[in-house]
């Protein structure tokens, strides 16, 4: 580093605590292993502190050790600072007892936190200034930079504990799980799937991933209606579909009245009481759906903490669907890589929000080569790093829907409504697949077993 730094003011507040940090290292060099655990450079405001607490850090990786000559060195060699010596003779005249370095560390915390949030208020000051935004953009972005500053400063408690912390915590939450007092996972509805997976995890990103027509966005919006029915409060962002269209296919499943007749108004007077029954069992439902296209992951995070503050709370989030959210303009090059920023966002927001969220995705068209054409893994792999990132991958197959000839073969078999549901991956539970009947009428599914616990899926 060649350039000089131009010194700050000696009775400058943060100086004074960043320097009285130096000096206790200085003084106690076996401390540094601490500091480095809490503080990083970027959390000192003043410049010369900045340099000096790097060049430290450097020295204690390279020589385990730290020394007062050296650092002197250093400073002269790089000509980084004014007044080197000066500088060191500022930082070991002093004495400071070992007792004054947490609050020490934590004065610093506070002044950096505090100058994140003046940072996010001079950004929200010049937002106020663009003329070119939508409501929605301005809501978007500032929620953004106050997210940025919140979590940022968050990030500087380390999450670290002994075997004896861990396994008090992991025994508390063993027995609240045995004596049903800990939240296990959200229901589908589906017993099948829930006696595999456990239900979906809160704060866990789970993705549904299919080729085009096998119902996957069908399967997320019937997990939707079953989980609604039990009063768990849902968000639907839906980049594809009007927010009509995604409770018309809940009024259709929940009134098993045949999809095309609902909607070109061909039914008759049975199917009509079915229908306002439907509507009876669903309007109190605390569902919030948002249809706009074109939405990009900041602008998702901002709807989703709206919604969650309007309904006072929030159990499932669902995102239909991923290749239709607007790529970060940073990475729009590579789209591989702009796809896999977009899952590690709304993972991260899963886990903010501490909700369980489903993202909806296409898979690549590299099964069609193969001759089991059921989903892998690896066919997420035009689509970023879903595989890695994702805490839950569940695939959708539909052997008719694969060719003409399937489709022949599964009629003439009766086995045209045949769906296996794959979970390929499952962070906290087990892989392995089911088997669901797709009734294309009503689009929805159904699960032989709870057919044969209910004898019938209810109405309402």
């Amino acid at each position: 580093m060649s350039a000089k730094v131009q010194s700050v003011k000696k009775d400058d507040r943060y100086n004074k605590n960043e320097y009285q940090l130096l000096g206790i290292l200085l003084q106690y060099p076996d401390k540094i292993d601490e500091v480095a655990d809490l503080l990083e450079v970027k959390h000192f405001l003043d410049p010369q502190a900045q340099i000096i607490f790097d060049l430290l850090l450097k020295q204690y990786q390279q020589d385990n050790q730290i020394s007062r000559t050296k650092l002197l060195i250093d400073l002269q060699n790089q000509n980084a600072v004014d007044q080197a010596e000066e500088i060191i003779e500022r930082l070991t005249s002093g004495f400071n007892t070992i007792d004054e370095l947490k609050p020490t560390i934590d004065l610093i915390k506070k002044d950096y936190q505090r100058s994140l949030l003046k940072r996010a208020s001079n950004k929200l000051q010049e937002l106020t200034q663009a003329n070119d935004l939508t409501i929605d953009d301005y809501q978007a972005r500032a929620q953004e930079i106050i997210f940025q500053a919140t979590n940022e400063s968050n990030d500087l408690e380390k999450h670290i504990y002994n075997m004896e912390e861990v396994l008090m915590e992991s025994f508390s939450n063993y027995m609240d799980r045995k004596h049903k007092k800990a939240d296990v996972g959200l229901r589908s509805g589906f017993i099948s799937l829930d006696n595999l997976i456990g239900g979906f995890k809160r704060g866990h990103l789970t993705v549904i991933a299919a080729s085009t027509s096998m119902g996957k966005t069908a399967f997320a919006i019937n997990i939707a209606k079953n989980v609604l029915k039990r009063k768990a409060k849902v968000a639907v962002i839906s980049l594809e579909m009007d927010a009509t269209e995604v409770v018309d296919r809940m009024v259709v499943q929940e009134s098993q009245v045949n999809a095309w007749k609902y909607t070109q108004g061909e039914t008759n007077d049975e199917e009509d009481q079915r229908v306002s029954k439907a509507l009876d069992n669903l309007h109190e439902l605390p569902l919030m759906i948002s249809d706009e296209r074109g939405l990009n992951t900041a602008q998702i995070r901002a709807r989703l903490r709206k919604f969650k503050a309007q309904m006072d709370g929030l159990d499932l989030a669902i995102v239909d669907y991923l290749q239709m959210i607007q790529l970060p303009e940073e990475h729009a090059q590579n789209t591989s890589r702009a796809v896999g920023q977009i899952v590690l966002q709304l993972r991260n927001l899963a886990s903010e929000l501490d909700i369980p969220v489903i993202l909806i995705s296409q898979i690549s068209r590299s099964f069609t080569s193969r001759q089991d054409k059921r989903p892998v893994l690896s066919d997420l792999r035009d689509s970023g790093n879903i595989e890695e990132v994702a805490d839950g991958v569940i695939f959708l197959y539909r052997h008719a829907h694969t060719s003409a000839k399937a489709r022949e073969e599964a009629e003439a078999e009766g086995t045209e409504s045949d769906t296996d549901i794959i979970i390929a991956k499952q962070r906290t539970g087990q892989t392995g697949a089911i088997k669901l009947f797709f009734e294309e009428e009503f689009i929805r599914f159904v699960d032989p077993e709870n057919l044969s616990l209910e004898g019938t899926i209810p109405h309402g």
